[in-house]
């Protein structure tokens, strides 16, 4: 049962992650294309705002492979091991780097143009979101390194 459960989280992050990165590779140029056009005034801001959307799917795809390895370890029962820290810890750095990209990237587009709050609304969620992943993942991170900890002094007293 736990195998499968875990094989349906990884089809169910696959087809999620497959799902965004279509969505960035077609959707987005189009609706970036059609604002454009009908704005012309922030047109200058499509390709600086697409290299940046994309610079930031990087750090997402990566948590996303560090996600998938974990639970790899987790399908093999070796879910208590130094790679498993090493993967929350990935996991973690890619989360804020997120977080960082879209607080850097908002207070530069609030300097070049007067920001919708729609637009400055979902840059901030996506940035707590990544801030609470971040965050989420480094306490289990270090409730993983004392769990590993505990695990080898109660080896050593066998």
């Amino acid at each position: 049962m736990k195998r499968m459960s875990i094989s349906l989280f990884q089809i169910g992050v696959l087809f999620i992650t497959l799902c965004i990165v279509l969505l960035a590779a077609f959707w987005l140029p189009q609706t970036a294309a059609v604002f454009a056009e009908d704005a012309p005034e922030y047109a200058y801001l499509q390709y600086p705002l697409l290299v940046a959307i994309y610079v930031t799917l990087i750090p997402f795809l990566c948590a996303i492979v560090e996600g998938l390895r974990l639970s790899r370890r987790v399908a093999l029962n070796d879910a208590f091991s130094d790679l498993s820290v090493l993967h929350l810890k990935r996991i973690k750095m890619s989360a804020f780097i997120i977080s960082l990209l879209y607080l850097t990237g908002g207070i530069i587009l609030n300097t070049l143009v007067d920001m919708a709050p729609g637009i400055a609304l979902l840059g901030i969620i996506i940035m707590l979101a990544s801030l609470m992943i971040g965050l989420i993942s480094g306490i289990l991170e270090e409730l993983l390194r004392k769990a590993l900890e505990i695990k080898e002094e109660n080896d050593l007293t066998v």
